[in-house]
């Protein structure tokens, strides 16, 4: 054990890792009526260009993911500073997103590094404030000919 990590530290962020867990699983399944065991009630989502402030407009604003047939998120990384109830972490994510466009199935992928507010409630850790900070992102078919067109769906 380093000098710096107690049970309790090694706990704590077990637990934060569970909230980059539920983040993703809540998105992939849409399941937004998870959003009390995500977000605090007051939780901000931001990124370039939008600011989503509590759960309504989370839940409105999440919505949008119904324009893919699919979506995985998976966390990578995690980094988190734990001070009593409250943590700033920062959780390294893949999301990959099918969509289609003119009937061609394409696959949306994105590099996304989110830093992130939290704040324990009874239990669990909730986010109170999550930037998405897209890294990179990259959209391609999902099926091509042997000379690189797209191909529709089979």
């Amino acid at each position: 054990m380093a000098a710096n990590e107690t049970p309790d530290r090694r706990e704590d962020e077990a637990r934060l890792r569970e909230t980059a867990g539920r983040y993703a699983r809540m998105m992939d399944r849409m399941s937004f009526d998870d959003l009390p065991t995500v977000f605090a009630a007051d939780g901000v989502l931001s990124g370039p260009g939008y600011e989503m402030t509590g759960h309504d407009q989370l839940r409105a604003g999440l919505q949008s993911l119904d324009q893919f047939s699919a979506t995985l998120h998976g966390v990578l990384n995690t980094y988190f500073e734990v001070d009593g109830d409250a943590a700033k972490g920062e959780v390294y994510c893949v999301a990959n997103h099918v969509h289609e466009i003119d009937g061609i199935p394409f696959k949306l992928d994105m590099g996304i590094r989110y830093e992130d507010d939290y704040v324990r409630q009874g239990d669990i850790w909730v986010i109170a404030r999550r930037f998405f900070n897209m890294v990179w992102e990259t959209d391609t078919p999902m099926r091509v000919s042997a000379d690189g067109k797209p191909l529709a769906s089979a």
